[in-house]
């Protein structure tokens, strides 16, 4: 059977790098380069069902989610250490390139794929960024979507809700650790830099494939869990992603979230947890992980204004 054409460029230009069975659905699935973009995706798609509220349990595929702690208390979840790094990056943004017009208007900020709700949440309770105040609104679906909708009062938008507003609706876009999960990842990036104003931030976090850490595994690297991460990204493939959506790589260097992934995939194990958590209280250690990982290596995106 010869290799399926790239999900996120449409290339033909794709070989096997080859197979790996499921931690959680014990099926074989086989992986797919694309020599044109740098894609590596995963065939078959196992489908969104996986998605269900055992997952969001951690009880699924991914054992290192805690999505309860975080819809309960974000601050007393792990997570916080990326929610406040978040922030700060788009803070340091949008005061860069502030808009003087602008300073008494609302910041619109879409969180897509918001899960369990940390990042709103924790941005409501916020209030403001750059000295604006925050009009927030989250995309997702399933019964998490729901409860934020009906129990929290977010505002979260269907799939139709989201494709009908109009172009320029946010200053600021966030898919935080979404776009490995989805098949076609071309098609929220490009819904993300319709949406966003000239100037606006995309903020995207998600797997380096290019770090000296999954260089060495190969498809044995834990992060690739064919059964959810079934698009994974290298810094060039990225870059190109976003040129074709209109958009242009904006470097950035994260901390917290650093901390937070490290700390997360101890969740199970107290004592290295522990230590985990004095260690990183150091920078320097902080730097080495993100070496390791490439965690500042992926870069998030800006909406180029159009030329005066």
């Amino acid at each position: 059977m010869s290799a399926p054409v790239c999900r996120a460029c449409g290339s033909p230009s794709t070989r096997t790098r080859g197979g790996k069975t499921g931690n959680y659905l014990r099926r074989t699935f086989t992986f797919h380069d694309c020599d044109d973009c740098g894609l590596l995706f995963v065939e078959p798609f196992s489908g969104f069902d996986v998605y269900d509220d055992a997952y969001y349990r951690g009880e699924g595929p991914d054992p290192y989610v805690d999505y309860e702690t975080e819809y309960r208390d974000w601050r007393a979840s792990d997570r916080r250490h990326e929610l406040t790094d978040l922030a700060r990056i788009a803070t340091r943004h949008l005061e860069a390139r502030a808009d003087t017009n602008r300073h008494g208007e609302p910041l619109r900020w879409l969180d897509f794929g918001c899960g369990a709700g940390a990042l709103l949440k924790s941005l409501r309770d916020t209030g403001s960024v750059a000295g604006r105040r925050l009009e927030l609104a989250g995309h997702d679906v399933g019964s998490w979507a729901d409860r934020l909708r009906s129990k929290d009062g977010l505002r979260i938008l269907s799939p139709a809700e989201l494709s009908a507003l109009p172009d320029g609706s946010f200053d600021v876009v966030s898919m935080i650790e979404v776009i490995e999960h989805l098949p076609s990842p071309a098609e929220p990036v490009a819904l993300a830099a319709r949406l966003l104003r000239p100037g606006g931030l995309l903020l995207l976090t998600t797997g380096n494939l290019a770090s000296p850490v999954a260089r060495r595994a190969g498809i044995g690297y834990h992060y690739c869990a064919p059964e959810i991460h079934v698009s994974l990204f290298n810094p060039s493939c990225l870059a190109r992603l976003y040129a074709r959506s209109g958009l242009e790589p904006l470097p950035v260097r994260f901390d917290g979230a650093v901390r937070f992934k490290v700390l997360k995939t101890l969740r199970h194990r107290r004592l290295l947890r522990a230590l985990a958590e004095i260690a990183l209280r150091l920078p320097p250690v902080v730097a080495a992980i993100d070496r390791l990982y490439g965690v500042s290596a992926m870069p998030c995106a800006v909406k180029p204004r159009p030329p005066a």
